[in-house]
């Protein structure tokens, strides 16, 4: 009886397998940029690879309304149903934003998994220090927490205004949609 619980878990752990390995992942993601037209943002020039359980993506131009917002240098996607995440490489802003914030991102890590479905988790780090997020899926709510450079907490004083200060000397940002 368990030899045949185990023969019936391993065939089903192969299918899985299977079916994330031979995914479109490239015609899911033309599927998805063809979705962002809807929002005005359309991604350019990158050169796309499907390394069997990730969608790698390098040299990404990200236009918002016509307006080039960040190239993303190296992007990996990788979807396994259980647990799914998106990891974003040296990322440029666009010239508009160096009012507001640090223009280089080192990397930003996303990822979600079905052991806590209601919330996806962001880390980042740049010149703009280390941002830790929340995005509560039910609720609408952002939380972000920021442990701010040196460069971030002298240069760009009006956008830490907008920030509430901890305890512990971190800032943080709650937002509703």
């Amino acid at each position: 009886m368990v030899k045949k619980l185990l023969i019936l878990i391993a065939y089903f752990m192969f299918f899985v397998s299977a079916l994330i390995y031979f995914t479109p992942k490239i015609s899911i993601y033309n599927y998805a940029e063809k979705e962002l037209l809807n929002y005005d943002v359309i991604i350019s020039n990158e050169t796309l690879e499907d390394s069997g359980l990730s969608l790698n993506i390098a040299d990404a131009d990200i236009y918002v309304k016509s307006i080039q917002s960040a190239n993303i240098k190296e992007l990996d996607i990788m979807l396994l149903a259980i647990y799914n995440s998106v990891s974003l490489e040296n990322i440029t802003l666009s010239n508009a934003a160096a009012s507001f914030v640090p223009l280089n991102i080192e990397y930003v890590n996303i990822h979600h998994s079905i052991f806590n479905p209601l919330n996806v988790y962001a880390h980042a780090s740049g010149e703009f220090g280390e941002v830790d997020a929340t995005f509560n899926v039910t609720e609408m709510s952002l939380k972000l927490t920021l442990i701010p450079s040196d460069q971030m907490s002298k240069n760009y004083k009006n956008t830490m205004r907008q920030l509430s200060k901890n305890e512990d000397g971190s800032y943080s940002y709650d937002k509703s949609f």
